[in-house]
């Protein structure tokens, strides 16, 4: 009986180590665009079964799983939409597990791998450095730990400096304990452009705060330009690469439109009991947070159809490539209005500061901005249908969704489990990226080699 028994776990062990060195085979042949998905999926599955456990949530309230499911993609994906209030029904641990899941997910999955690899000695992959190029929307992936590195020091910065500046000011308004973890959360959040808040109303409170205003939208700036832009401010002090100077001219471009946009639509709106100066901050801070980080000091679901369509272009555009932010990012929009600048001269080529674009980048371009238009109006179509809400606030959902930005005209916590599922699934491509769910690198073939006669279509 003990023969057999014995050859019987004999065989047991060999079938779970073949199962082992299969899944080791499978693990090790994903390509780095599945390493993205799997592991941005796996991270918030794992932080929604964290966020469903007891003791997460405040005596008294009870968390379904598709919340905390949602709760958990809007962390991880920096997003800051919420289907219950933050402030109030997630207790201390709730809110810390938040706060970590949005850490994660504003450095990002492949930098949180590369660095636990580091730290334990391991040699990261060619693979995962692939994975990290990709994530990171770098060119070549030569150097890519270094940059992971850099990317953490940067981060621990801002992040330190902007937690000091709001201390500061928060403990003229709370005490020690609570003014200190405020002052760690919103630190974080704004820097990864998430919009998550320990205070019911967002930041509402410190509408005409000069000290609150200016340090979260600096926050949510410096996160927003992208690490490869931080890396040439700090490594050269001014910004010579067309890259980073695109980024620079849209950045400010797109924050002068929102400021002057919102600040003549709600002059007599939502801005109307504001003193001058009040109106000039929540202005400018309503024009930073559409770009993708979800903070609000005014009422959003006040504001006019004019200035939520404003607002909704914001988010669509979105932060710049290599940030903590979503959307087609700065350079795509800058590449599209450059190619409409050609066109209209009747130039064959695309150009912006006096270089010329690559014809792959603006092919590229274009099929991102198709993509993200298809997504939206899709989401949006379906949306309408099932959802019984204003038109208005059911598209700037799926805009705010897209975009990763969080600010929403007050649908998001009556939002039906179907439309809960679907806002879950925009909020994680829009962090992943179009371009990495949906583009995968296949093996040249011979098509590749052919080329065919050329022929003009009119348009």
């Amino acid at each position: 009986m003990n023969f057999f028994g014995e050859v019987a776990e004999e065989k047991e062990a060999i079938s779970t180590l073949r199962l082992l060195v299969h899944l080791k085979k499978k693990v090790s042949s994903l390509s780095p665009s599945e390493v993205i998905l799997l592991g941005y999926a796996g991270v918030i599955f794992l932080g929604a079964l964290l966020l469903s456990l007891p003791f997460m949530v405040a005596p008294g309230n009870h968390l379904s799983f598709v919340d905390a499911l949602f709760t958990s993609t809007s962390a991880v994906c920096v997003t800051g939409l919420v289907v219950v209030d933050t402030a109030t029904f997630f207790s201390f641990w709730g809110q810390l597990t938040i706060l970590i899941l949005l850490q994660i997910g504003g450095l990002g999955y492949m930098t949180m791998t590369t660095l636990v690899a580091v730290a334990l000695g391991r040699r990261v992959e060619y693979r995962d450095r692939l994975a990290i190029r990709d994530s990171l929307a770098l060119d070549t992936p030569g150097g890519v730990v270094r940059f992971v590195l850099l990317i953490v020091k940067y981060t621990l910065l801002i992040e330190g400096l902007g937690f000091v500046f709001l201390l500061m000011r928060f403990l003229k308004y709370f005490p020690f304990p609570r003014a200190l973890f405020a002052a760690l959360f919103h630190a974080v959040s704004a820097f990864c452009n998430a919009g998550f808040s320990v205070f019911t109303n967002s930041l509402e409170s410190f509408v005409e705060d000069p000290f609150v205003n200016l340090t979260v939208a600096g926050l949510i700036v410096l996160g927003g330009i992208g690490f490869m832009v931080l890396k040439e401010l700090s490594e050269r002090r001014r910004v010579t690469s067309l890259h980073a100077r695109v980024v620079v001219r849209m950045t400010t471009l797109l924050i002068a439109i929102g400021f002057l946009g919102f600040l003549l639509l709600e002059w007599n709106g939502v801005l109307r009991d504001l003193s001058l100066s009040g109106k000039l901050l929540a202005a400018l801070f309503q024009s930073i947070t559409p770009r993708t980080a979800g903070f609000n000091t005014v009422p959003i679901s006040n504001v006019s159809a004019a200035t939520a369509l404003l607002l909704m272009v914001l988010m669509f555009i979105g932060a710049s490539p290599g940030g903590t932010g979503g959307g087609i990012k700065t350079t795509t929009f800058a590449i599209l209005l450059g190619t409409v600048k050609s066109v209209i001269r009747q130039e064959d080529r695309v150009e912006l500061l006096h270089r010329k674009v690559a014809q792959l980048t603006v092919y590229k371009a274009f099929v991102f901005f198709f993509l993200a238009i298809l997504l939206v109006v899709g989401a949006t179509f379906v949306l309408l249908i099932i959802q019984p809400n204003n038109p208005i606030d059911i598209v700037f959902e799926v805009f705010s969704a897209f975009g990763t930005v969080g600010l929403s005209r007050g649908i998001t916590p009556h939002l039906l489990t179907l439309s809960k599922m679907l806002i879950i699934l925009i909020m994680y491509v829009g962090r992943v990226g179009l371009f990495t769910l949906l583009m995968y690198r296949p093996g040249r073939d011979i098509k590749g080699l052919i080329s065919y006669p050329e022929e003009r279509i009119p348009i």
